[in-house]
């Protein structure tokens, strides 16, 4: 005999292939959209009175019930009423506008709703709803329009709050039209969902990814040199300066040799790596490593400088400071992400000419892993690592060849840059 679990799965196979058939057919039929429309307008309260008129009709048939007989009549008058109060259509034009697409978490956000009545004849009053997925869960607001002259407009500001990063989504709008009782809610959609930025939070920080190595395109350091591209000044010469660079015109002028002065240029590209694993982090300690890595990009990217960005499992584009943010605004944890040794390495490899590594992690990775990401660095790279670290002191330190700057809060990361490494 076939077991009862065997029997159970057939039977639930079955009937989902003949729910499919049955559906197929019923959405080919031309009325199929109408009724579908109204069968979803009855809400609960409407189907749990139909279900009180099949039972009334049911005792009637059975034992003669009067009774049960006027309850029903009672309730389908209720049922009938509820759907000629919401026949016809909503005579609205409703448009939502954000004068901004972006914003920083702890913003508050301004948005406007605008209700116009597209007949030349009054309208009555109505509802409109503004569903709202948020980071921290989903909410509806609820507006109600006025009664409306004909071709006269209705607006109303409103405030979205922006307490975690992420995306918001607003829309799509909706008016409904429903029946004093609850019975039929009808509802008609009128917008595309409009989207939110809500980027990490970021700081001013006082960070330069200058390296060692000489660049005659990198950046200009306040290092003065004998020999280089970037011309400083005019100095009077010194035993052991190479001739190459005597400038002649002022040398004649004054009888005296004069020699050129430069400033030293040095290569500048940021390389960030930013820790996503999901092992890595505890409850909020990822929002900060965030908004850390942000900042020290953001620092880059508006001198002018080269910036890359990674994470444990992707790249973060660094075209534009607010590519950046959009990107990292949508940044979750990844559960699947490899060894952040591995991604060190990886990401090396990648950017070769980098002149400076920081790593963006959390408190549960040992000290000694500090100075291994120092040295498969190499020595030609200043190797930085930011350990988020909530409730701890903020300092700074080093870890072999690794400079590491415990950073407790977002508010800490200029100190902590800026704080000189005890001897």
């Amino acid at each position: 005999m076939p077991k009862p679990s065997d029997v159970l799965g057939r039977f639930s196979l079955a009937w989902m292939q003949a729910s499919r058939r049955v559906s197929a057919w019923w959405y080919r039929r031309s009325f199929a959209k109408p009724v579908s429309a109204w069968v979803g307008a009855v809400t609960g309260n409407g189907w749990a009175l139909v279900v009180v008129i099949l039972g009334c009709l049911g005792l009637i048939w059975a034992g003669g019930w009067i009774e049960a007989g006027v309850i029903a009549v009672i309730c389908a008058v209720c049922l009938v009423t509820g759907l000629v109060s919401v026949i016809g259509r909503s005579w609205y034009s409703v448009q939502v506008s954000l004068p901004q697409s972006r914003t920083t978490v702890g913003n508050t956000a301004i948005g406007e709703l605008r209700v116009q009545n597209t007949r030349n004849i009054g309208i009555r009053s109505g509802v409109v709803e503004l569903p709202a997925a948020l980071p921290d869960g989903d909410s509806t607001a609820q507006f109600i329009v006025p009664p409306l002259p004909g071709r006269e407009q209705w607006a109303e500001v409103f405030a979205v709050p922006t307490k975690r990063r992420g995306v918001i989504v607003l829309g799509p709008v909706r008016s409904v039209r429903s029946d004093g009782l609850g019975l039929v809610r009808k509802i008609h959609q009128w917008n595309d969902p409009v989207k939110l930025y809500v980027n990490p939070k970021t700081m001013r920080v006082p960070f330069d990814a200058t390296g060692f190595q000489s660049d005659v395109e990198g950046v200009t350091t306040a290092k003065l040199s004998s020999s280089d591209v970037s011309f400083h000044a005019l100095r009077d010469y010194a035993p052991g300066d190479d001739r190459r660079f005597v400038h002649w015109p002022t040398t004649a002028r004054k009888g005296k040799l004069v020699v050129r002065q430069f400033e030293e240029t040095r290569r500048s590209h940021h390389l960030i790596l930013l820790d996503s694993s999901a092992r890595s982090w505890d409850g909020e300690d990822f929002e900060i490593a965030v908004s850390v890595a942000a900042s020290l990009a953001r620092a880059g990217l508006t001198k002018g400088r080269k910036v890359s960005l990674a994470t444990s499992s992707k790249w973060i584009s660094t075209t534009s400071a607010a590519k950046m943010l959009d990107e990292l605004t949508e940044l979750r944890l990844d559960s699947a992400a490899g060894k952040l040794t591995e991604r060190v390495r990886a990401v090396l490899a990648a950017r070769p000419a980098a002149s400076v590594l920081t790593v963006v992690t959390g408190v549960k990775w040992p000290i000694r892993e500090f100075g291994h990401w120092a040295v498969l660095a190499g020595p030609e790279l200043t190797t930085g690592i930011v350990s988020v670290c909530p409730g701890q002191t903020p300092k700074r330190r080093t870890v072999g060849r690794a400079l590491v700057a415990d950073c407790p809060t977002l508010e800490d990361l200029p100190r902590v840059l800026q704080q000189r490494v005890p001897a």
